[in-house]
C-alpha cells in the first residue's frame, strides 16, 4: 500500500472572542502535515473547532491553507508559512490602512 508523502501546510483560521470586551477577532496560522490541500483544510477545521471549544470562541467560517514544503523538506527559522496575494487597486498606504485593524492584542510566552 503506497502512502502519499505528507507535506507541511500553514492554515489560517479566524475567530471571534465572545467573552472579551469589544469581542475582538483573532487570526491564527498553524502548521499541519497533510497529504493534500483538502486534507490540510479538513485538519485545520478540526483543530480550529477544538481551539475554539477550549477557549469559548466563535469559529468564523473561513479557512485558508498554504502548502509550505514537500514532505521531506525541513521547516525552520525563516520558512514562509503563509502567503496571500491581494489584487487590489490601492496605494500602499491605503492597503495598509485597510488591513490595520487598530490596537492588537498579542501574547508573548516563554
Amino acid at each position: 500500500m503506497s502512502h502519499e508523502p505528507k507535506a507541511w501546510y500553514g492554515a489560517r483560521t479566524f475567530y471571534r472572542w465572545v467573552t472579551w470586551e469589544n469581542r475582538p477577532f483573532e487570526e491564527r496560522v498553524v502548521l499541519l502535515r497533510a497529504s493534500s490541500l483538502d486534507e490540510a483544510i479538513e485538519l485545520a477545521e478540526r483543530e480550529s473547532a477544538e481551539y475554539a471549544r477550549e477557549h469559548d470562541f466563535e469559529v468564523l467560517d473561513m479557512v485558508q491553507a498554504y502548502r509550505i514544503s514537500d514532505g521531506d523538506e525541513e521547516v525552520g527559522a525563516g520558512t514562509e508559512v503563509f502567503s496571500v496575494l491581494h489584487a487590489l487597486d490601492l496605494s500602499a498606504d491605503a492597503f495598509l490602512d485597510r488591513y490595520d485593524s487598530g490596537p492588537a492584542h498579542t501574547q508573548i510566552s516563554e
